[in-house]
């Protein structure tokens, strides 16, 4: 499952990346990130800690 998560000037990488250590999302543990200038993808099997992390972001 892959998810988008917008960027901001207050959310960055560096906090989704908190934001997702939080969720028990590693990378590149259990999860793959793929930056963009307005929004990283994040693919991982763990759909549930993914969809949630999302919904929270």
């Amino acid at each position: 499952m892959t998810i988008s998560f917008p960027l901001t000037d207050k959310r960055t990488v560096d906090e989704l990346l908190k934001h997702l250590n939080a969720h028990k999302l590693f990378c590149p543990g259990n999860c793959a990130i793929t930056v963009n200038p307005l929004a990283v993808h994040v693919s991982s099997c763990l759909s549930y800690a993914l969809s949630t992390a999302r919904t929270a972001w």
